[in-house]
Parts: C-alpha cells; sequence; structure tokens
C-alpha cells in the first residue's frame, strides 16, 4: 500500500488504503515525563479524587496502567488543534459559531470544534440566526438545522458540509425532534494516552503563612458574601453569626488564610489519602482511525438518489486526510496535558496503514505539513466531484433564554456579583 518503509505518506497511497485495501490508519507515539522517568506525573481525576488505573494485557503480561488522557480527552485537543490551524489560515474547514460576545466577552464564541457534543449540541439547539432572512429562527428550524436533522449513515452529506468532525469523532443528535433515536454516528478516529507500570504515590499538603494566623480565630459570614472577623457585622441566623466557609468551616484556612499543617491529602468523609501522582516505565499515544467506518458512510448529493463512486470514495478519503491532519497537528503542538503531566516524545510517531487483507502493516511518515497537503489534495478532488463544503462560517447567537440562564448561573457562582 505504501511504496516504502517510512516514505512519506501522498494522496493516492490514502486514497487506495481508503478505498478498501486498508483496514486502519494506526499511530502510535512513545512518550516519558519531562523530568525523566523516576519523575512524577499527575494524571486526569475522578470522582472521589481517584486516577483511572486497570490492568491490561501487554505482550502477553499483565501490567497497571493508568490512563494519562482518556479518548474523549484526546478528541477534545484533536479538535482544538484543528480550531488553531483553522485560525492561523492553514486549513479550510466548515464551521458553526455561537457568538456570546456581545453579552459574555469572557466567554467569546463557542464553535462546532469547542461544544461537547459538536453540531448537535444543545449550545446550538439553543441558538439563533440573527440579521439574516431566517432572523430569531432558532437553529433546529432552519434550513441548515433541517439539513443536520436529516443526516443519516446512508446520508451523510450534510455533515461532511456542516461539521465534518462530528463524522471524524463521533456525534448523536440526541438533542433533536427525535430525542434518542436521533441519527448516531460513532467515532472513525479514536485516540489515547496510557502510561504502563503505573506506581502511585500520595499527595500532600502545608501551607506556612507569613501572617501567622492563628487557627484559634473565627471567622463569619459577612452580608455581602465575604467574610469577617467581627462577629458584629457578620451575617446572623436567628441570634448567631453565621461562620464562614464549608469545609473548615469558621477557620481562617475557609478563606485560605492561616498555617497548613504539613500532612497527606485525605479522602471525606474516609480517611484513606488520596492518590498524589504516579510513576511510569513509559506511557503510548495511540490513535486508531478504522477505514470500514468511514466506508459505511454514504454520500449521495441529494436524498433518495444513488451515490456515485467517485464521490463516495472522494469524501472518505476527505475525512482521512482530515483526521490524519489532527492527529499530525496535535504532535506538533505537544503534550503538556494539565499541571504536572508534561510528556516529550521519545521518537516521531510511528504512522502505519493496516491492511485488511492479512493484518500486515506498512508504516510511512507524516508531519504537519505534509498531511496538510494531502488535506489540500483530497479538497480539491472532493470540490472536483461536487462534494459540499460550507467555506463561510454560520454564525449563530444565544437565544434569550439561554443567555438568561448563563447570566444566573455566573451570579451564583460568583456570589450575587454582576457577570462582569
Amino acid at each position: 500500500m505504501v511504496s516504502a518503509p517510512g516514505s512519506v505518506l501522498s494522496y493516492e497511497e490514502l486514497r487506495r488504503a481508503v478505498a478498501g485495501a486498508g483496514a486502519a490508519v494506526r499511530v502510535r507515539t512513545t512518550l516519558r515525563p519531562a523530568g525523566g522517568l523516576e519523575d512524577k506525573i499527575f494524571p486526569p481525576t475522578y470522582q472521589g479524587g481517584q486516577y483511572h488505573l486497570e490492568r491490561r494485557r501487554v505482550e502477553g503480561q499483565e501490567v497497571e496502567v493508568v490512563v494519562l488522557d482518556s479518548v474523549q480527552s484526546q478528541a477534545n485537543r484533536l479538535e482544538q488543534a484543528l480550531r488553531l490551524a483553522y485560525e492561523q489560515g492553514e486549513i479550510q474547514l466548515p464551521l458553526i459559531v455561537s457568538d456570546f460576545s456581545e453579552k459574555f466577552p469572557q466567554i467569546g464564541r463557542i464553535t462546532t470544534l469547542d461544544a461537547p457534543h459538536r453540531i448537535a449540541d444543545a449550545i446550538f439547539r439553543d441558538s439563533e440566526f440573527r440579521d439574516s432572512e431566517q432572523d430569531g429562527t432558532p437553529f433546529p428550524e432552519t434550513d441548515i438545522g433541517q439539513r443536520f436533522a436529516a443526516a443519516r449513515v446512508t446520508y451523510a452529506t450534510p455533515l461532511l458540509e456542516l461539521c465534518p468532525t462530528a463524522l471524524i469523532f463521533g456525534v448523536w443528535n440526541s438533542t433533536g425532534p427525535l430525542g434518542g433515536l436521533g441519527a448516531r454516528f460513532p467515532r472513525a478516529l479514536v485516540s489515547e494516552i496510557v502510561g504502563f507500570d503505573a506506581t502511585v504515590g500520595y499527595r500532600t499538603r502545608s501551607r506556612i503563612d507569613p501572617l501567622s494566623i492563628s487557627s484559634q480565630v473565627e471567622i463569619y459570614e459577612a452580608p455581602e458574601g465575604t467574610w469577617t472577623a467581627d462577629p458584629d457585622r457578620a451575617r446572623r441566623e436567628g441570634n448567631q453569626p453565621v461562620r464562614y466557609g464549608r469545609k473548615d468551616r469558621g477557620k481562617p484556612a475557609a478563606a485560605n488564610l492561616g498555617n497548613v499543617t504539613p500532612d497527606f491529602v485525605r479522602a471525606d468523609p474516609g480517611n484513606e489519602q488520596l492518590p498524589g501522582g504516579v510513576t511510569i516505565s513509559e506511557a503510548v499515544q495511540t490513535a486508531v482511525l478504522s477505514l470500514p467506518a468511514l466506508r459505511r458512510l454514504r454520500f449521495p448529493l441529494e436524498p433518495g438518489q444513488l451515490p456515485d463512486p467517485e464521490v463516495e470514495e472522494a469524501a472518505r478519503v476527505l475525512l482521512a486526510a482530515l483526521g490524519l491532519f489532527a492527529v499530525a497537528r496535535n504532535h506538533q503542538l505537544g503534550y503538556d496535558l494539565r499541571s504536572r503531566c508534561l510528556l516529550i516524545p521519545v521518537g516521531p510517531p510511528r504512522y502505519e496503514v493496516v491492511a485488511v487483507a492479512d493484518g500486515s502493516s506498512s508504516s510511512f511518515q507524516l508531519d504537519a505539513d505534509q498531511a496538510r497537503g494531502i488535506l489540500a489534495a483530497a479538497l480539491r478532488r472532493a470540490r472536483e466531484v461536487g462534494l459540499p463544503w460550507r467555506e463561510e462560517e454560520i454564525v449563530l447567537h444565544p437565544s434569550d433564554r439561554l443567555v438568561d440562564l448563563v447570566r444566573r448561573s455566573i451570579r451564583i457562582q460568583v456570589g450575587g456579583a454582576d457577570e462582569s
């Protein structure tokens, strides 16, 4: 499939793989902590402050692994890599935007590359057109919204036109008129970062207060929502001043003041110690693009038409090229996953096309510039065969009820202060 081991992938080789010769494109990148293998890194925490630990089989042996970046998180990172490339003018991409800038500058623009459920997200469902022929019309009721609602695996053309990333990372139109029966498109591209031979440490806490504020001092809720040490100025319930805070109630620590005695951080309500980072033997990012998943998608130019094989092939290659560009561009951005979880590649990613016939693989090279070239060639071919690929942004604005909901939420979160 690929002309020679280690050669740069070409558009034609990708086309042959997508057309039926390939089962998958696989990308593996070996990573290590920036501080070295003996340095701790911090995985994401889940309910109860726990890490995602499990046992997996590696070369016939069970090993303890920790998930450093989940499939869902990786999808978000790949989408953000595409958004950055779009904003920097590197690629053309259909994009739907709900613009909150006028009411909430701190939120700004939310695009289909930001919203968790992509084009099917409730943010777009509760947004509408402004200053157009469909002024004030909710997105689901617009011509574009109706085109999306008509999309099916057997008619994926509207999503290619409006939100092609939904065909790569998956989408479920559960907020549409059919609810849970709305069209579902499974992920064609999955990526995950896993650390192997995980050994878990414990987290500690301490704080030396330069003011030496005593923990014996009590603080109270002030009427304006802050704290006060003067009980006469405190908000009262009955005849008693209300002590400040939820945790460490009434203590200076509730306002992040005073000393914190060095100790292990413990879970509530139990007394067990919470995990505080891991050491690993190595981490691996594994990304897999399913070519059968792309081949299941059908692309008639109009509903009810018989699909044209050349048109369908061009659409599928375009999606494959977009997925590979996302992987390559994300690799270029690095692997600073979160605080104290910076990973460094040991070498270049290993790209492979896996044959559908026997599972054999052939490797190739690819970087972001090369992937962008393949994507440009795929887009040219898609236009030649008449596939829709919207270049101008579709700009919506949040409905009044969504604005009201966001405003009320912000007020609660900041304790009654104005959202500005």
